[in-house]
């Protein structure tokens, strides 16, 4: 990434693109459903992003993919490519070659076609609920294995969001060099000698306007800032209820559509 081309970056973080069913690829739990993208549909949003970009050459937008679905491949990858674009792509190790993930063989494809990859940890645990010994395997882990794929610096993104100072100096240890967070913010800041960067989370469900909200919308990227400081409030005070109450809250706003 070159970082002196441009003046602003947004980095837009989704997870699986599908065809049909979100059964397609990724994690099969409910609580990934929510992030899961139609290709139709994700394709409006990078054509969207690409004419503004040409309008305003001073604006860079990063397309980050978490989990290690086989959709990477197989529809994310060809989708930014026709539109002469390279994602960055997050993996979650320990899922390599099973089945809805990524193959060694395929990761390798992806990284020669040009699209950066980058750790996702190895289980894809709560990471702030292990020991530092489990959440400095979680990172070491993942980045010996991925390390023949990655031909500039390592990367990574925190898993189910959620970040403490242990996680970041653990990543720091592992060689980690740029670490992106769930903070929708376009603020960079640095931790040690890692580059820490925010992500504006897409859901099912958004539209390319919605999307372009993020990307063009100073006020509305505030009132995002604003609602996650208070989510994560929630989050601290309901503990596990959490998760729950999201999935119902998603359900329900899929119904009422």
């Amino acid at each position: 990434m070159d970082n002196d081309r441009y003046s602003f970056r947004i980095c837009l973080m989704y997870h699986d693109i599908y065809q049909r069913t979100p059964y397609e690829s990724g994690f099969q739990d409910k609580k990934a459903f929510p992030y899961k993208i139609q290709a139709d549909i994700f394709e409006d949003h990078v054509k969207a992003v690409v004419r503004y970009c040409h309008e305003h050459p001073e604006v860079e937008v990063e397309f980050t993919f978490d989990d290690g679905g086989i959709s990477f491949l197989t529809l994310a990858a060809p989708i930014l490519e026709k539109y002469e674009l390279r994602g960055t792509f997050f993996i979650s190790t320990a899922y390599l070659n099973t089945p809805q993930f990524l193959t060694t063989e395929q990761l390798a494809e992806l990284a020669q076609r040009g699209h950066r990859i980058g750790s996702h940890s190895h289980t894809h645990p709560m990471l702030t609920e292990l020991t530092e010994e489990e959440i400095a395997k979680e990172w070491t882990d993942s980045v010996n294995i991925l390390h023949p794929f990655v031909t500039e610096e390592m990367t990574a993104s925190i898993p189910n969001g959620d970040g403490s100072v242990v996680v970041m100096q653990k990543a720091t240890e592992a060689g980690i060099q740029r670490l992106y967070t769930s903070i929708p913010t376009t603020e960079v800041t640095r931790f040690m000698s890692i580059q820490v960067l925010g992500r504006y989370v897409v859901l099912q469900g958004m539209s390319a306007e919605d999307v372009m909200k993020i990307v063009c919308n100073n006020s509305f990227r505030q009132r995002l800032y604003i609602r996650w400081q208070v989510l994560r409030c929630v989050k601290d005070c309901l503990g596990s209820q959490y998760e729950r109450i999201k999935r119902l809250y998603f359900r329900i706003k899929r119904e009422s559509k």
